[in-house]
């Protein structure tokens, strides 16, 4: 049984491809892993709510669900914010860093992945990080 290799994405790998930012393409090769069944992916709930929220205030409601129901509809399992997750985000919780950040923290570690990020807050509280430029 060999073990595969697991991400976690966060808001800003969304954004980044959606938008087609610098770092998209590693995120598409990131996002094709999962689709080939290579990695197993997911996603916490949290950055639903910020995705929902950063569309809707730059794109428009419309924007906002079509991306949440892509997320929704892809091969990526949600993490549900649970109290185990919702405990260990208020233990990893620094200054500087967002709740949100904390609670993708915490759901990151509750399944072993790797946060697929840019953002340096996740290696300050001891997340692994598979960042993208």
């Amino acid at each position: 049984m060999s073990l595969r290799r697991k991400l976690l994405f966060d808001t800003h790998a969304f954004l980044a491809f959606f938008n087609r930012e610098a770092g998209s393409e590693t995120i598409k090769n990131n996002f094709d892993a999962v689709l080939s069944g290579d990695t197993e992916g997911f996603v916490a709930t949290i950055t639903l709510t910020e995705l929902a929220y950063i569309y809707t205030r730059n794109a428009g409601a419309d924007v906002a669900r079509l991306r949440v129901m892509q997320i929704r509809g892809s091969s990526l399992n949600i993490i549900p914010l649970v109290p185990e997750i919702a405990i260990e985000a208020g233990l990893l919780k620094q200054p500087g860093i967002s709740i949100a950040d904390a609670i993708i923290a915490a759901s990151a570690r509750s399944v072993g992945a790797a946060v697929v990020t840019n953002d340096p807050h996740f290696s300050a509280m001891g997340v692994e990080v598979s960042g993208y430029p």
